[in-house]
């Protein structure tokens, strides 16, 4: 397994968001530890990310970005809330979430590579012809 740098930057962020005692505060520190982590490679898993059918740039740049970030963001924040419910301790809770998360991205981005891997071996080669 490959630690991605954006993948730890995920996972500080919701292990720091999962500490931080206000509510309030835990939205923007998800969010920008996303859009942060987005920059430095993509989330390993892809099903929050829509990729818009138009050959405009700007549309297929910014929509993929903002549905994962918002998506991963809202998801983070639900299991933040409902982990903090529990008795389990707040420090305990963050890093098994933040570390968790960290293992989780690594693995589906290694799993995406090799997908992506055999799917270009299984591709014909394009060959040249003579003119």
């Amino acid at each position: 397994m490959k630690v991605r740098p954006g993948a730890v930057i995920r996972g500080v962020g919701v292990a720091l968001a999962c500490l931080a005692p206000e509510q309030s505060k835990r939205s923007p520190m998800l969010l920008t530890a996303f859009a942060g982590g987005w920059f430095l490679n993509r989330p390993g898993l892809g099903v929050f990310t829509i990729i818009p059918n138009t050959d405009e740039p700007w549309k297929r740049a910014t929509v993929p970005f903002a549905t994962s970030v918002t998506a991963w963001a809202t998801g983070m924040l639900a299991a933040i809330t409902a982990l903090r419910k529990t008795r389990l301790p707040v420090p305990i809770a963050a890093a098994m979430l933040g570390g968790g998360l960290i293992v989780v991205d690594s693995i589906l981005a290694d799993l995406g590579e090799a997908r992506e891997a055999s799917k270009a071996e299984a591709a014909p080669e394009e060959t040249e012809t003579p003119t």
